[in-house]
Order: structure tokens, then C-alpha cells, then sequence
């Protein structure tokens, strides 16, 4: 509690008088606590750091002194004591941290002479011993990975305590993960040696994991903090002694941006003169209840001030960010201040600091958060976060539920009460958006949280909530648990107990534990002593299960009783998980009727009486309990809907039907115009249907198409069903596709599709497949040969990957034999492997690709290998390269494929066995003129150098060698969002610009060397 840290800390310098009034003091602590009596065997240690640091930038260094006073308030006698050493893990490619990381092709640092450590320089520990009336020290410790271990001089018996005296050098790593400095800023989290918690369950002296937070113990913080002049700074606690320098950069608002420059101007010649005198700033800051410390300096920050109910709020932010942070910062953090306190109780602390933090997203300490932005989400999240893990202090590393779950619960609550449904400030957005943005359809936040936890639930790679963070399969696994999963779980318990007794829990829950550790069964025993319910049955289903939730309605039953009607609705639970289920019903009259069952049996019944008919039952119809199936929730609805460019819209409760005009052209039908529906059942379930019309040729065509999981063989498994008439050609597909992996979102991963396809060339369709080769000659050819091709296909994909270089392998093979009534008979094998060593999309990429077609003088053209690019088969999948004309060779449109030897562009080189290597080298190039006028439409702009080289055998067996090289661009994501049509069938972010200045075969009359071309809306490779 708040009174007795501050009775242990006032008696930092003499402990005689903690052992005569001990008696005294206890009893003074228990009434002090308020919350005890529902928890009187619970106690916690007691820490009181003191610190003298001083930052070195130069070196990018931290130098200090520290004292710890531990007390002992367990029943306990302690032999040992445990520090964290943070920083070690950042100190080489070995430690335990780093180890982990690479297990997921992970990096901590770039270099390892980016790292950092912290070195105990001078170490000493002092007990008391009451027995002989003197004192013992060691100096002796041992250090493991980010562990220090120290055998105590003497035991420590129950309010014993000790004195920890040490200096370290701490060496700062450059930014990475939630610490470090980048140019001149340095952001100070979990950078001193900090003492272990010793709780119910023994020490914690847990090593720095890749995944997992951390677990403080409570206490006093004096710390001294000494800078070049010219740095500002903020931090956990208040200023108690020196100037942090806030007022000589603070913000005024009333200034014309002309005064503000000049402002600013003659601030940093006063800064400058101080600096150049070598004066230090030395600020000292005092925290009480506080569990960890942390703080920012630089000398680009400026400064604002606020308040909220008299608790001053500083808002420490980089200039470069000085248009978005100004005023609206203090604003929100006031709503944060204000909002937390109605709902769990007043902000206890007496400052609080918002810091332009260098990390992405954000960190809180307590009474300091780090943010990357001003999004008023990540304000409300991270000063929640002073709550939920600050406050009411869980070990993170075991129930990060109890922190990440609840303020992200808090938050999307506070953004949902104060913009509605949306859970953002829709209005604003529309101002800025583009016309596609305004028309496409959206889902709210809760919707699209609720969507991607559905969607990770039913992956088959789903973990349950409260998990040991180390313990999780993967980093993905842990934060849509602890964060999405954690989220809603909360939902659910509001829920089942109801807002109003959820308000009491919250607010109880914060009176009794503040500044205390708190777990899952403490948290329980709150819930429950406020619901008077028995909620473990709702904790051990959610926090310890992987549950599914499927509840569904049966056959209602309307029946006319007197002059009213007698409804009955009976109600399956179709799935392993138990949820209490509302049933809503409406009557003709408009009249609206909610009853809830328990939902524990398999089978239940809700009977509803009314004076009007019944018109519509629904099952669940807040959609608040994590149904997996909402189709069977209600009466089959439909939605049509306009199918709007890259629209991502998937309602769960009803049939939603899409449709879209499109058209293209050819030489053949020359416009040819049409649409499709789409239709889908939630996520998994889709199914469309085409016609088009040529004008010229008088031609209908169509397709149909459908797709599901296939549960039968597995959860990860998809069925896809095609049928297709499609300008002279007729296709059918079926094939099923099974993925495999250990992770759900780290490779490797493994895909293996089975399938049949059966395609034929009409009689009249010899018209849509000639190609005119760029020839003197202008030689025109048919690329597609009449007759049945029944073919059967496996492939196999797998995507291996290292720390700094990314691959995908994919094998496949093909075969048509004449006994399935086939007019081909071919076995074709091939294997493509594509590498790459990026650096934000730059550096070495190549592909590698072989094909070898067996009794290939049987096989169609569709099907044999191009040396250029991609074969006619392939072409036909890309309705503007289906037919003859419909992007004229004139405009060297390059689909890679085959050999993919860009050089050789439409040129009639076929064969039936290759070897292709493929290379290129790219580097972003951003010249201002580029950055200032074009990027916004044409993207990030990469320079390319390529070569392509390929072994050839012709089908009378012969071999060529040929090869190419030449420069080329690369726009990525190309084009605005507003600027696609609904013609595009989805969005193309890249443009390919390729110029193979060389090949080694040249056409005839030409030079190797000359000038051509070839363009793309995709990478080469």
C-alpha cells in the first residue's frame, strides 16, 4: 500500500526503527491496504531503488550507482537474491533471447556491433543480523544470460531486510524491440538492474524471452538523471530536484508559425551556449507503488502541458512531429485520464508523461508511455496499460490476459462509447477518403477483431488464453490470443454477468488489488464475489480450453393460443463450447422480445408468448459470444450487393450476393462485356457465376465455380469445383488443396494440390488462340491444338527461409494419357525455386527453373514450354492475355513463366525440356524530384540490373543455349486506390518496366546489342 511503501522508505537510512515498531507498522499496513480482508494472507516484498546515472552519448553509454533496499514481507526465509540484467539480451547472437528469435528467422539486432549489455562493475550486498548486532556483505555473483544470482551473507528471515550496493555500465543498443537510441533520442525501458519477484510461487527469476513482458515488484524510486545540457527529459515519477528543461522548448500555441520559428531559434542558440559551456542537466525524479522506471531524453523534443482533475499531464514529442502531436495529444490523454478513472477508479498517481517514443505502436511504463503516433487508440491502450499491468500488476510472462486482454477490452469500450459502433471517428475518415472508400463497405473494429480470431480459432493452430508466453508455438499464436482472444474474453464475461454488475467487478476489482500482484484467481474470486455466481466453468472453458462455440435453432414452432401466440424455439449446441444464448423475437407488430437459456445441454427451449404473430427469431443476435457459424443462427437472409474493387466485406449472418460488370477486348469478339455474381457464406463458402457476350462474334459464354473447406480431410483443406466456356475454349477443374505446417504463420509451410482438368479447343474457336510473332515476316500461328486433354496434377510448395533470405519451392507433376479418353498422352516434371537475400525489398533475387516433358511429340502446344515467358495455358488464366489481340504484341506485354528469358520476347521458340537461371539485383532509388511530385501515384521507385539464361531442347532434340541481360524499374504499389476501376478485377501494385539491352541470339538483321522493351504487373519473379 501507498502508506506503508512510504513508511519503509522514510527509514531508508535507519532500519532500527523498522524492527522496534515492526508490531506497530503491520497493523498500520493492514489498514492502510482497505482491500485485506478479502485476501489476509497476501503480502508482497518491498523495494526502494536509488539511482545516480549519467548518460554518455558519445559512446552511447549509461554510467550509474545503485542502491536497493529489499525487504523481506513473505513467510519466507530467503538464501538467494535475483536481478535482471535486461539489457544482456541484446548483447550477442547467443543469449537466450537471440537464440529464440532465430527459431522464427528473426534478427534482434542487425549487427552485433548494434548490441548492448549491462555490466555490474562494483557489487555488494549488506544484512543486518539482529543475533550478533553487526554486519555481513558479500561481493560475490554469478551472471546467466540476463540473470544475476547472488548467495546472500546471512539467511533472511521474514521482515528482514538487505542492502544491495552496485555500479554498472550500460552500453545502449541501438533501437530494437522497446529500448535504445536512434540518431540523437534514447528511450530507456527495462535498463537498470532490477530485483526479481519473490511472490507465493517462489522466486521469478525468468531469463529475457523472445516472447513475454515482465513482473516487478513494488516500491520506491529516487532517481537521479544527468545529460548534456541539451537534452530533455521525461520519466516515471515527478521532478524533486533540477529543470527536465520542458519550459524552454514548451509549445506556444497563440504564436504565428513565423514567431514559432523565431521562437524556436533563439531557444537553441541559449541551448547551444549552455552545452558549449559543458554544463549537464541533472533532473531527480521520486515514484511511489510503482514496479519499474523508465525515461526518454533527446534534444529534439517539445514540449506540452495539461491537465486533468489537477494531475498534470506532459507531452514530450520530436519536432518532425510537432503538426500532428500539438493539442490533440493533451486531449486525448485527458479523455484516457478521465475514462479509466469513471470506470475502474481515479488515477491514483500524480503525473503522467506521453513521450514521442521511438518504438512502433507503443510501451507504458508507469506514469510514462512511449508512442510512435498520435492515434487516439494507442493513447487510450498504452495509458490504460498504466491500469492493467501498472496498477494491478500480473506477471505478464504467465497471464498476459490480464494486462494486454483487458485495456485491449478498455480501449475498443472507450471507442465504441465515444464513436459508436465503428470503434473509430468514421466522419473524419470519410472527409479524407477517396470515392471508393465512401462507397465500399466496412466492418467495424469489433467485427474485424471478431473475424481474425475466428479465422485463427478454426486454423488448427489455436492455443488456450492463459498460457506461460514462452509456452506458445509462435509469436503470431501469442498476441491473437493474448491481445484479440484476451480482448473478448472480457466481452463474454460482460456478458454473462451483465453491464451493470460488470461496472461493480471492474471498479472492485481495481479497489482491492491496486498496486498489487494480481492473477487469474484473484481476478475470479472478485467476479465472483460481485456476480454471486460461479464463473469456473466460464474461466477454466476460456483461459484453459481451445472452445467452439456453434449454437444453432431448430424447428420453431408458431401456434395460436386464444387471442395470443404460443412460440417455441428449441436451440442446439452443436459444438464443445457452453455459452448462456439470447433468442430474440420479433413480431409482426413490430414488438421485440429477448430470452436467454444457459446453453449448457446439447439440447434447450425457450417459449415465448405474445398478443402478435411471430415474424423473425434470431439466435444470438448481439453476435457476443463468439458463435463459429452464424448461418445457422437465423432464417436464410440474402444481401446483394455492388462488388466494389478490393472490397474485403464478409457478413456472417447472412448469404451476401455481389455482382460487377466487366469487359475486355480481343480481335475476335472485339468488345467483349458482361459480369458476375459472387456469392458467399461467411469466409469459407463461395461460389459465381459469369456470363459474357462477345459483340463482334455473337459469342455467350459463362462460368461457374465453387469452393469450401473439406472438412472431412482436415481443417486446413479446400475443395475448388470450375467449370468454364471461355472464348473458343471449354475447361473443367476440380482439386483439392491441403496445407501443412507447424506454424500458422512462419515457415515452412507446405501445400500439396491434387487435382483433374479437362480442357478442349471448340471448332470455332481457332480464331482466339493465333499469336503474330514480332517478325519481319509476321508469322501467325495457332497456340492451342484442337482436341480432349484430360489431365491429372499434383503439386507440392514449401517456402524455407533463413534469418536475411527467403525461398519458395514448388514441384509439380502433370500427366494426360489416351486410355482416359485423351487425345495427348504426356508425363511432364518440373520444379521452380525462387531466392532472395532483401533488404526492404532490395538485394539479390533469382529463380532457378526446370521442365522436362516425356513423349512430348504428344503432348499439345498449350502445354509445351515457351523460352519468353509464360505458355498459352498459363496465358489463358489472365482474361486480358486469353485470346489473339486482346493486349496487341506491339505493347510487349512479358507474363513470366517457362524460361522467362525477357530478351526473346514473343519469339517462336518452343521446346520440351529447359534449364533456366534467372537473376536480378534491386535497389530502391528515391530522388527528391521523385519523392516530391510522383511517388504518391506511381509508388516506391527500385532501380534493377537482370540477367536470364537458358538450356533449350527443341522437339527434334536439339539444345540452344541463350541468354540475355539489361536494366529495369520497378513501381511498388502502383497507383492510388481511387484511380482503379471496377473493370480491373482487383489491384495490381506493381508495375515491371524491363529493358534487355543483350541477347546472344539475336534475330535475324539484328545486332546482340540494341535497344527493346517489355512491361508487367508483376515481378519477373
Amino acid at each position: 500500500s501507498s502508506c506503508g511503501n512510504f513508511l519503509l522508505s522514510s527509514q531508508f537510512g535507519d532500519t532500527s526503527f523498522l524492527r522496534q515498531y515492526l508490531p506497530a507498522l503491520s497493523i498500520i499496513l493492514v489498514f492502510c491496504s482497505g482491500g485485506l480482508k478479502a485476501q489476509d494472507d497476501y503480502w508482497q516484498q518491498f523495494v526502494h531503488y536509488k539511482m545516480d546515472v549519467t548518460l554518455l552519448p558519445v559512446e552511447h553509454a549509461l554510467v550509474g550507482d545503485e542502491t536497493i533496499l529489499y525487504r523481506n514481507n513473505s513467510p519466507d526465509t530467503l538464501y538467494n537474491i535475483y536481478l535482471h540484467l535486461y539489457p544482456n539480451a541484446y548483447k550477442n547472437s547467443q543469449t537466450i533471447k537471440a537464440q529464440e528469435a532465430r527459431k522464427f528467422h528473426r534478427r534482434l539486432l542487425k549487427s552485433e556491433k548494434d548490441g548492448g549489455y549491462l555490466e555490474i562493475e562494483s557489487f555488494r550486498i549488506v544484512a543486518n543480523s539482529e543475533a550478533r548486532n553487526d554486519h555481513f556483505s558479500v561481493t560475490a555473483f554469478e551472471i546467466d544470460d540476463t540473470i544475476l544470482k547472488a548467495k546472500l551473507p546471512a539467511p533472511l528471515p521474514p521482515a528482514g531486510e538487505i542492502t544491495i550496493q552496485l555500479s554498472f555500465y550500460h552500453k545502449v543498443r541501438k533501437h530494437s524491440s522497446r529500448a535504445g537510441y536512434r540518431g540523437f533520442q534514447y528511450d530507456f525501458g527495462q535498463w537498470y538492474p532490477k530485483v526479481c519477484v519473490y511472490d507465493q510461487d517462489g522466486w521469478h527469476a525468468e531469463p529475457f524471452h523472445l516472447i513475454g513482458e515482465f513482473y516487478g515488484e513494488f516500491g520506491t524510486f529516487d532517481v537521479s538523471i544527468s545529460t548534456p545540457f541539451e537534452y530533455i527529459i521525461g520519466a516515471t515519477g515527478v521532478v524533486v530536484d533540477g529543470d527536465p528543461g520542458w519550459e524552454m522548448v514548451r509549445v506556444d500555441t497563440s504564436l504565428t508559425e513565423a514567431e514559432r520559428r523565431e521562437q524556436r531559434k533563439k531557444t537553441q542558440e541559449k541551448i547551444r551556449a549552455k552545452s558549449a559551456e559543458g554544463i549537464l542537466r541533472t533532473v531527480t525524479f521520486h515514484a511511489e507503488n510503482v514496479h519499474d522506471f523508465a525515461w526518454v531524453a533527446g534534444p529534439d523534443f517539445l514540449y506540452e502541458y495539461g491537465e486533468w482533475d489537477g494531475i498534470p499531464i506532459h507531452v514530450l514529442y520530436r519536432s518532425s512531429a510537432r503538426n500532428r502531436w500539438r493539442g490533440t495529444v493533451i486531449q486525448k490523454s485527458q479523455r484516457a485520464l478521465a475514462w479509466l478513472s469513471e470506470k475502474f477508479g481515479r488515477y491514483p498517481y500524480p503525473q503522467l508523461t506521453v513521450a514521442n517514443g521511438l518504438l512502433r505502436g507503443g510501451m507504458e511504463y508507469p506514469m510514462l508511455v512511449m508512442n510512435s503516433s498520435q492515434g487516439e487508440k494507442v493513447i487510450l491502450h498504452e495509458v490504460g496499460h498504466i491500469y492493467f499491468y501498472g496498477i494491478l500488476a500480473n506477471n505478464e510472462l504467465q497471464e498476459a490476459w490480464l494486462d494486454e486482454g483487458f485495456t485491449s477490452f478498455q480501449t475498443r469500450w472507450y471507442m465504441e462509447t465515444r464513436y459508436g459502433k465503428w470503434g473509430f471517428d468514421r466522419k473524419t475518415f470519410l472527409k479524407k477518403a477517396n470515392w471508393l472508400q465512401r462507397r465500399r463497405p466496412v466492418k467495424t473494429n469489433r467485427e474485424t477483431s471478431r473475424d481474425a480470431l475466428l479465422a485463427y480459432m478454426n486454423s488448427g493452430h489455436d492455443e488456450p488464453l492463459s498460457r506461460a508466453a514462452g509456452k506458445y508455438n509462435e509469436p503470431f499464436s501469442y498476441m491473437r490470443n493474448v491481445y484479440t482472444k484476451g480482448a473478448f474474453f472480457y466481452d463474454m464475461l460482460k456478458y454473462v454477468v451483465g453491464d451493470s454488475t460488470f461496472d461493480k467487478i471492474c471498479k472492485t476489482y481495481f479497489e482491492r488489488w491496486q498496486f498489487k500482484h494480481v492473477n487469474e484467481a484473484r481476478f475470479k474470486q472478485v467476479c465472483e464475489d460481485v456476480s454471486g455466481q460461479d464463473l469456473g466453468w466460464f474461466f477454466e472453458q476460456w483461459l484453459h480450453e481451445t472452445p467452439t462455440i456453434d449454437y444453432a435453432l431448430g424447428k420453431v414452432k408458431k401456434k395460436k393460443v386464444g387471442k395470443g401466440w404460443r412460440t417455441e424455439v428449441p436451440i442446439l449446441r452443436k459444438a464443445d463450447g457452453r455459452m448462456p444464448v439470447e433468442v430474440q423475437l420479433i413480431t409482426a407488430a413490430g414488438d421485440t422480445l429477448i430470452q436467454r437459456w444457459d446453453g449448457a445441454d446439447k439440447i434447450g427451449k425457450v417459449v415465448f408468448s405474445t398478443t402478435s404473430k411471430p415474424k423473425k427469431v434470431l439466435l444470438d443476435p448481439g453476435d457476443a459470444i463468439l458463435d463459429n457459424s452464424r448461418s445457422n443462427n437465423r432464417s436464410r437472409t440474402i444481401e446483394f450487393m455492388f462488388d466494389y474493387p478490393n472490397m474485403n466485406y464478409i457478413p456472417r449472418d447472412t448469404y451476401l450476393v455481389t455482382w460487377r460488370p466487366s469487359g475486355w477486348y480481343n480481335e475476335v469478339d472485339k468488345f467483349r462485356f458482361g459480369g458476375r455474381l459472387r456469392a458467399s457464406q461467411g469466409a469459407a463458402r463461395k461460389s459465381e457465376i459469369g456470363l459474357w457476350y462477345g459483340s463482334d462474334s455473337a459469342e455467350l459464354d459463362g462460368r461457374v465455380r465453387y469452393s469450401n473447406r473439406v472438412r472431412a480431410l482436415g481443417f486446413r483443406t479446400r475443395g475448388m469445383l470450375m467449370a468454364q466456356k471461355m472464348e473458343g475454349r471449354v475447361e473443367v477443374d476440380g482439386h483439392l488443396i491441403f496445407f501443412n505446417s507447424q506454424y500458422l504463420r512462419h515457415a515452412p509451410q507446405h501445400q500439396f494440390v491434387v487435382g483433374v482438368n479437362y480442357s478442349k479447343l471448340l471448332g470455332d474457336g481457332q480464331d482466339y488462340v493465333l499469336r503474330e510473332y514480332d517478325q519481319k515476316s509476321d508469322i501467325v500461328i495457332p497456340t492451342w491444338e484442337a482436341g480432349d486433354v484430360y489431365k491429372a496434377y499434383f503439386r507440392y510448395g514449401v517456402n524455407p527461409r533463413g534469418m536475411s533470405w527467403f525461398s519458395n519451392i514448388v514441384l509439380g507433376f502433370d500427366t494426360s494419357q489416351r486410355d482416359w479418353g485423351s487425345d495427348f498422352t504426356f508425363n511432364a516434371f518440373w520444379g521452380e525455386v525462387k531466392f532472395s537475400f532483401p533488404r526492404d525489398d532490395e538485394g539479390l533475387f533469382f529463380r532457378a527453373f526446370g521442365k522436362k516433358i516425356g513423349d512430348s511429340d504428344k503432348a499439345p502446344i498449350q502445354d509445351l514450354i515457351f523460352l519468353d515467358g509464360a505458355n498459352p495455358r498459363e496465358q489463358f488464366k489472365k482474361y486480358y492475355l486469353r485470346s489473339h489481340g486482346s493486349i496487341p504484341e506491339e505493347a510487349h506485354y512479358h507474363l513470366p513463366g517457362g524460361g522467362n528469358l525477357r530478351g526473346y520476347y514473343n519469339q517462336p521458340i518452343i521446346g520440351d525440356q529447359v534449364l533456366a537461371l534467372n537473376v536480378e539485383l534491386r535497389k530502391k532509388f528515391d530522388p527528391p524530384f521523385y519523392r516530391r511530385k510522383l511517388r504518391k501515384i506511381l509508388g516506391t521507385l527500385s532501380m534493377v540490373v537482370f540477367s536470364d539464361i537458358a538450356s533449350m531442347e527443341f522437339l527434334n532434340s536439339e539444345h540452344e543455349f541463350f541468354a540475355d541481360a539489361g536494366l529495369g524499374l520497378r513501381f511498388e504499389n502502383f497507383l492510388p486506390d481511387q484511380w482503379y476501376t471496377i473493370f480491373t478485377g482487383g489491384r495490381w501494385t506493381t508495375f515491371r518496366l524491363d529493358f534487355p539491352i543483350w541477347v546472344n541470339k539475336p534475330l535475324p538483321d539484328e545486332s546482340e546489342l540494341r535497344f527493346r522493351w517489355v512491361f508487367g504487373f508483376e515481378q519477373a519473379f
